[in-house]
């Protein structure tokens, strides 16, 4: 006979209690839960404060965003979790780079992981930086968490940026249009090569601007000593996302170990010098 935890399981796993499972599970990651719950039950928008319920930081959550989906990601599904084979070489994290900062929830997980490590954000959507740079002061952590309003990139200069959609605002490519809700600005970029391999953890979730620096010569002579990366679809130079990100970091001396993959040709993986 199943037990109640396996009933539980099973009731809660059926695909129309999924959302709000999800939602239940999001909410248990912040205080105080019921409202992030009843907030996002009824549909309301706006941004709210909530403390971490592992670290205790301030996070600002927009209701209504994808900000809901990335808590989620971040502090229950603990995509950012180190492999074990990777913990003890971090443990003294001094350096974190935090390419595509969205809002700034991994950045909350690095301040309180890593308590001696300062942190360098990019982050061009202009409301996306705004919350970010919100969250660095609710927590007092201005002296070592730095955000710069700006992409990355394998060279500097200015490019169209497509903001307004919170975490997949991206570099225009010339070829898609605008979503809802979204507008296309000038935005800076800054060649970040050069940085990446003197810091001790490197995270990048850029929505295909990663293809232009795996793809640079200068990444494979000086890659981070750990990455933790989100690659897409969009901008890869064939159709094999995966594979030509594991390449590209195996090229370079990394060791790699997957975190996730989907059929649409999205993943995420860690990678490090063994």
């Amino acid at each position: 006979m199943a037990s109640v935890a396996q009933l539980a399981r099973q009731v809660a796993g059926r695909p129309r209690l999924l959302p709000l499972t999800a939602l239940l599970l999001r909410a248990r990651t912040v205080r105080p839960s019921l409202a992030f719950l009843a907030r996002a039950a009824a549909g309301r928008k706006g941004a709210f404060v909530y403390r971490l319920r592992e670290s205790g930081l301030r996070v600002t959550i927009r209701h209504g965003t994808g900000d809901v989906v990335t808590l989620g990601e971040v502090f229950h599904e603990r995509d950012y979790l180190p492999p074990p084979a990777l913990q003890r070489q971090l443990a003294n994290t001094r350096s974190v780079l935090d390419l595509g900062a969205n809002v700034g929830l991994f950045g909350a997980l690095a301040a309180a992981r890593w308590p001696r490590a300062e942190i360098l954000a990019y982050e061009p959507d202009p409301d996306n930086a705004a919350v970010h740079e919100h969250t660095i002061a609710l927590n007092g952590l201005q002296g070592r968490w730095r955000l710069v309003r700006c992409a990355v990139g394998a060279s500097s200069g200015t490019a169209a940026f497509v903001a307004g959609d919170v975490a997949l605002s991206r570099l225009a490519d010339g070829e898609e249009g605008e979503g809802e809700g979204e507008h296309t600005i000038d935005v800076q970029v800054e060649d970040v090569l050069a940085q990446l391999g003197q810091c001790d953890l490197v995270k990048m979730d850029i929505e295909g601007g990663e293809w232009a620096i795996l793809g640079d010569p200068r990444f494979a002579l000086a890659p981070p000593r750990a990455l933790v990366l989100e690659y897409h679809p969009r901008l890869c130079p064939n159709g094999d996302p995966r594979r030509t990100a594991i390449s590209a970091l195996e090229a370079a001396g990394l060791r790699v170990e997957p975190v996730w993959h989907r059929a649409d040709g999205h993943g995420m993986l860690w990678a490090w010098r063994s």
